[in-house]
């Protein structure tokens, strides 16, 4: 079991994908968001997930964001693809292909929309795991996918030899902790929605957590989080988190996910881009309300940015 055992741990970004006005992928802002991540500290990249808008993207385009991310990080920081779908072969062949561009793991959603069982679940996880060899991080989230990793079905998906990791980001923070009690020692257990928990996930022993609208609206201060928590600076820890949180409850009011990460990120000059439809980019009124949010929080232009 736990073939290709990872030893990630810090703060990981799920990058938006910023895509042109008229819908193409901008591959220039994609890369330029990568490496303005990296300069700010963070510890890996995943791609083509919920933030990458995933759901809006053909297996060709996928791939070429893995290739893209690999080809920028040039082994600075792991890269995490998001390989998952609905179609056991699909995934397979998805994943093939990410392994062969050379990211350092997957991360796999249950299989959404047709309302499958656990036997199920488990089945689907076996093969991408026998086909594909290559290290898993499972991705719990229940409100978009209909189906709950819980801490009893986690014991039973870490007996399956690349299943190394899990991203944690159902709604109850009770499951992270009993997950991390249920199979800490067997994988690596992440936290999701680190705006609102990541210190509180670190000080519980989570190795790390992964991020999203914060570290890319924020930038190194965001980015930091991890950082403070593990080292035990807790004050300036609960400054970050309460300023994360903050941002993230303003902004999640706002529009749709991630339309309104990326309305925030091109507004202080970040690489955010456009949506692709059925999202909407925002409006000009909506633009203001992120403005002066932004500006409440005193959230301003990075230097790298700038």
């Amino acid at each position: 079991m736990n073939n290709g055992k990872v030893d990630w741990s810090g703060n990981f970004t799920a990058v938006v994908t910023p895509f042109t006005e008229s819908g193409d992928i901008d591959n220039g802002k994609f890369v330029e968001n990568l490496e303005l991540l990296m300069s700010e500290g963070i510890d890996g990249l995943v791609v083509s997930g919920c933030t990458g808008e995933a759901w809006a993207l053909d297996g060709d385009e996928r791939v070429r964001l893995f290739r893209l991310a690999v080809e920028t990080a040039k082994g600075r920081v792991p890269v995490i693809a998001g390989t998952g779908g609905i179609m056991t072969a699909k995934v397979v062949a998805l994943s093939l292909a990410a392994k062969d561009v050379g990211v350092n793991g997957i991360m796999v959603l249950p299989p959404y929309y047709a309302m499958i069982k656990e036997n199920e679940v488990l089945i689907h996880y076996k093969a991408v795991s026998d086909e594909a060899k290559t290290p898993i991080l499972l991705y719990n989230i229940p409100r978009r996918t209909g189906i709950n990793l819980t801490p009893e079905f986690c014991q039973e998906l870490a007996d399956v030899d690349y299943i190394v990791a899990i991203k944690e980001s159902s709604n109850d923070f009770v499951q992270v902790e009993e997950t991390l009690h249920a199979v800490g020692d067997r994988m690596t257990v992440f936290t999701g929605h680190s705006a609102e928990r990541g210190m509180a996930a670190v000080l519980l022993g989570c190795p790390g957590f992964v991020s999203s609208m914060e570290t890319q609206v924020m930038g190194a201060e965001a980015i930091s989080l991890y950082r403070l928590s593990a080292d035990g600076d807790l004050d300036a820890a609960r400054r970050v988190q309460m300023r994360t949180l903050a941002l993230d409850k303003a902004m999640r009011g706002m529009g749709t996910f991630p339309a309104n990460l990326k309305a925030a990120m091109n507004i202080l000059g970040r690489p955010g881009g456009y949506v692709r439809p059925p999202l909407l980019n925002f409006t000009e009124q909506q633009l203001a309300q992120v403005r002066a949010t932004l500006g409440a929080l005193e959230i301003t232009v990075t230097q790298h940015a700038a």
